[in-house]
């Protein structure tokens, strides 16, 4: 005799409202994957100690924790605050199923910080779980190809993900401009835009200066190198 597998029933997400919560009954989801960096981070913590305004966190009743809730969009504004002395926090409590805590964990959280990949490919596997491929790339920023390639992350020891992730960081570290900053006087800020500009031959474009300078520089170096090598 044949079983016929159901679907469970599913409940459409609804809003319960805005409320304070104490922090210490907000828990951050296991499968967020967002980090943001330090600097952007110290800029985040200053202006929340400065203003003390902030969007409300989303929240849902935490699904296994009677009380307590589970943060799915503002993980870091939780940490800041905490580390600030707040007591409580601007939440917007949400009624969501799983499914959804994990797709809106995966958009919500795309608009500030980074993903870490590995997370990122762990929430997206776990959302794989419980729809296609091509539903889940009409709900999230990435497409289709770029979903399989995150989630391809998962068949690789995690020491040779670390290892690639750190080579490519590199690499783009490499092409990134640079700012130059040095002290100079008027007489010879007057001199070295006079040259700059003669160096630069009149090409136009906002590098204009830099490459001036870097002709500068080469035509300086050429001579010398040549003699060192005589």
């Amino acid at each position: 005799m044949s079983q016929v597998l159901t679907q469970p029933e599913r409940h459409p997400p609804s809003r319960v409202g805005a409320r304070m919560i104490p922090v210490d009954d907000l828990q951050p989801h296991p499968l967020n994957a967002n980090v943001m960096p330090a600097d952007l981070r110290e800029k985040l913590k200053a202006h929340l100690r400065r203003t003390g305004r902030y969007p409300f966190l989303v929240v849902r009743p935490h699904p296994g924790e009677p009380g307590q809730y589970q943060v799915l969009d503002g993980h870091h504004r939780l940490e800041i605050l905490k580390e600030l002395g707040h007591a409580e926090v601007r939440c917007d409590v949400w009624q969501v199923d799983d499914r959804e805590a994990k797709l809106l964990l995966a958009t919500l959280n795309r608009l500030e910080g980074q993903d870490l990949p590995i997370r990122r490919a762990q929430l997206l596997h776990d959302l794989l779980g419980e729809m296609n491929l091509g539903d889940l790339a009409g709900l999230l920023p990435e497409t289709d190809k770029q979903i399989q390639e995150l989630h391809a992350l998962l068949e690789f020891p995690a020491d040779d993900i670390a290892r690639l992730l750190a080579e490519r960081a590199a690499e783009e570290e490499k092409v990134l401009p640079r700012v130059l900053t040095f002290v100079v006087t008027p007489e010879q800020e007057e001199l070295i835009e006079r040259a700059v500009e003669l160096a630069s031959d009149g090409t136009v474009g906002r590098d204009r200066k830099a490459r001036g300078l870097a002709q500068l520089a080469r035509h300086y170096l050429e001579p010398a190198s040549d003699a060192a090598s005589r």
